[in-house]
């Protein structure tokens, strides 16, 4: 009875074992197996024209073509809207943000316009721009107007700025944006211009906002420090 009794616990002891051994084995398959079935589908998404960026989503509509695309339109704005009009808003934001992140942290380091009243003076970009007053701000913006009106021949609605244009999107003829120095230069190497000028504008679209934020959550004088829960009773 002893003997017996030693060769079922070796018995169950080695079924254990091979239990044990089986359960890895399987859950070790079944891993290969979501695996494969990973790969086969990323495959068959991609022959199925689904997006490069979203793999989850379908190919975006109207974007062939365009520089930088990276196949990024989950809500279908190039469905209902001209790509070219929106394309040429992306480029404008980015050269304008571009523009802003480098203003910014040249008037935070306190290097500024001469002044003899102290219009330009303050350092803190937010109080700087309520403390210029409505005129200086309404020149620029006439100024910009301007120069828009005359590039675009008058045509600024998302209508008609491309219709009947040859226009590149994007582009200034005037010579003082300095559009003539891509002339000469071999198409690779003016779409690598291109490229680059659309991925710095996307990043300085991120750092002029959270230059903006970060400014905010310092405090202001004109703000007030942060959070500031009497802020609109301040006007």
């Amino acid at each position: 009875a002893i003997i017996i009794t030693f060769r079922i616990n070796i018995n169950s002891a080695e079924m254990s074992a091979l239990i044990v051994i089986l359960s890895i084995i399987s859950t070790a398959a079944a891993f290969s197996s979501v695996s494969t079935r990973n790969v086969a589908s990323n495959v068959q998404m991609a022959a199925e024209g689904f997006s490069k960026s979203l793999p989850f989503l379908k190919k975006p509509k109207n974007l062939d073509g365009l520089i930088g695309n990276a196949e990024f339109d989950p809500i279908g704005f190039a469905e209902y809207f001209d790509p070219k009009w929106l394309r040429e808003a992306e480029l404008k934001h980015g050269r304008v943000s571009m523009l802003a992140t480098v203003g910014w942290l040249v008037q935070s380091a306190g290097i500024h316009l001469p002044s003899p009243d102290g219009l330009y003076d303050v350092a803190n970009p937010i109080d700087a721009f309520f403390h210029v007053g409505a005129s200086p701000i309404a020149q620029i913006f006439i100024t910009i107007g301007a120069l828009e009106s005359i590039n675009h021949e008058g045509k600024l609605g998302m209508t008609d700025m491309h219709k009947d244009s040859t226009r590149e999107v994007g582009q200034f003829s005037l010579p003082i944006y300095g559009a003539s120095q891509l002339k000469g230069k071999s198409e690779a190497l003016v779409n690598e211009l291109k490229l680059k000028e659309l991925k710095n504008g996307r990043l300085a679209m991120l750092a002029i906002g959270g230059l903006v934020h970060q400014t905010i959550v310092t405090g202001s004088d004109t703000l007030g420090a942060f959070p500031n829960p009497n802020l609109w009773s301040l006007y």
